[in-house]
């Protein structure tokens, strides 16, 4: 799919979700909020000086503000588990990852982008640029968006963005970078996944219907975007109670790296060996030691069982 479809079909899931009933407006009078930094952000690393800039930012946009530095999601959830004001999160896919698996009800977020692959952000809107998004973190509305419940014999989780089985599953779980940051780890996770390459069969259950899969790609995603700004699936709306089953065959390597050449540029939903669906409830049987992967989290061994979450996370956005 070309860039300019892309941009069309993030552009129109902006207009939708800021036309949801559930969306909520900023508030009229000087808005509280809290401002909360992630110091293992790939593209914060404990920058005082991004922080000094956003929190002036914010107070510029006319919103009054205390702010709070996080190193692990124990602490976010000790500042977050009570709160009632707008909270605006710098960091990247992962902060909101975060936030997501919080027990207990979630605060209203706004997002100033500082990861790398920035997916959520990309997909709902939300500027790069940290001016235009203090704005909107202060002045936009925030709209309902849906996750993917995750339950395996290894952990029960919450995803936002997806799951995957197959090679960036296994490229994942080789992964040693500390954060998206590390291209290094990236290329070397990447590159021993491909040499050691296997497609994988898969017992997949997908509202009720049971198939035996050999794949060499499994995506299960709520947003268009997974991975290192992979465009998985482009018509993907996080916020319209279902999600995408993307299949790719990739029998063996030759045939792999055709694919996500195609993956990378969003052009493999139009090819022989791709395929596409919507669902409410997936259930994945691998055989073996087989990862799989929930956003960012390597779950082993045993049946992973998902299903959407409608409206669980408010996140602030572009309105009309």
């Amino acid at each position: 799919m070309a860039t300019a479809q892309i941009r069309a079909r993030t552009a129109g899931r902006a207009e939708r979700l800021a036309g949801s009933s559930q969306a909520r407006p900023a508030p009229a009078h000087r808005p509280h909020v809290l401002l909360v930094l992630n110091l293992n952000a790939s593209g914060l690393r404990g920058s005082r000086a991004i922080a000094e800039r956003a929190r002036a930012l914010l107070q510029g946009f006319g919103a009054q503000v205390e702010s709070r530095w996080t190193e692990s999601a124990d602490e976010l959830t000790t500042f977050l588990s009570e709160e009632e004001r707008r909270v605006v999160l710098v960091g990247g896919d992962g902060t909101l990852h975060a936030v997501a698996n919080m027990p207990g009800p979630k605060p209203e977020v706004a997002l100033l982008p500082r990861g790398r692959a920035n997916n959520i952000a990309h997909a709902l809107g939300i500027p790069r640029d940290l001016r235009l998004a203090a704005r909107l973190a202060v002045q936009g509305i925030s709209h309902p968006i849906d996750a993917i419940a995750v339950d395996s014999p290894q952990a029960r989780m919450t995803a936002l963005e997806g799951v995957s089985v197959g090679f960036h599953a296994q490229a994942r779980a080789r992964y040693r970078g500390v954060n998206s940051a590390d291209t290094v780890a990236g290329i070397s996770a990447a590159a021993g996944a491909f040499a050691h390459f296997e497609p994988v069969s898969v017992a997949l259950e997908i509202d009720g219907e049971v198939s035996i899969r050999r794949l060499g790609q499994l995506f299960v995603v709520n947003f268009p975007f997974f991975g290192p700004r992979l465009p998985v699936a482009v018509g993907a709306d996080p916020g319209d109670g279902v999600l995408e089953v993307v299949e790719l065959d990739a029998g063996r390597r030759s045939t792999l790296a055709v694919e996500l050449a195609r993956l990378r540029r969003g052009t493999h939903l139009a090819h022989n060996g791709a395929r596409i669906r919507s669902a409410h409830r997936v259930r994945i049987a691998a055989s073996g030691d087989v990862p799989v992967v929930a956003d960012t989290t390597v779950l082993r061994g045993g049946p992973v069982e998902l299903a959407v979450q409608p409206s669980f996370l408010h996140v602030v956005g572009p309105g009309r």
